[in-house]
């Protein structure tokens, strides 16, 4: 007669890739790496969002960096105050959107053109995970042709 096993007590045990992130931050991750712009440009989603986290940090003022990052939610959040790349004290420091585009190009180190679209890709997750008084306030404070692109499409 065949003998019943118990299962183990902590089948959670060993982590696997799918359980290393939080599910809010799985989620975003996920829907970035999904996106074909990121796919065709080779960009890992953890590194664009980084990139264009980081950038935004230095362009918004402190105390909307803040809002943002509890509009995201405290995992996705974590990413605005996570920046190695660009130190310094220089919140809401003005920058076009060129400007804007070269330092994610830098810090990626990709193309000018490749990060207009890596940017649009993690504008458009971010936008759509946050209240619309927020993408306002966010967008209120980036140059008027960088505001749009952040904007919901109406």
């Amino acid at each position: 007669m065949a003998q019943h096993t118990q299962p183990p007590d902590d089948v959670h045990a060993v982590p696997v890739k799918e359980r290393d992130e939080p599910a809010d931050l799985q989620s975003f991750l996920a829907e970035l790496q999904n996106s074909r712009e990121l796919q065709v440009n080779k960009v890992d989603a953890r590194a664009a969002a980084d990139a264009v986290f980081c950038t935004l940090a230095r362009r918004l003022s402190v105390g909307e960096d803040v809002k943002l990052m509890h509009a995201l939610g405290t995992r996705i959040g974590k990413l605005i105050g996570a920046c190695s790349v660009h130190l310094g004290p220089s919140h809401a420091r003005r920058m076009t959107r060129d400007e804007f585009m070269t330092d994610v190009a830098d810090h990626l180190r990709i193309p000018v053109d490749q990060a207009f679209r890596v940017v649009t890709v993690v504008f458009t997750a971010i936008r759509d995970r946050i209240p619309e008084d927020e993408v306002a306030a966010v967008a209120s404070q980036l140059p008027a042709d960088l505001a749009d692109l952040f904007r919901r499409p109406v």
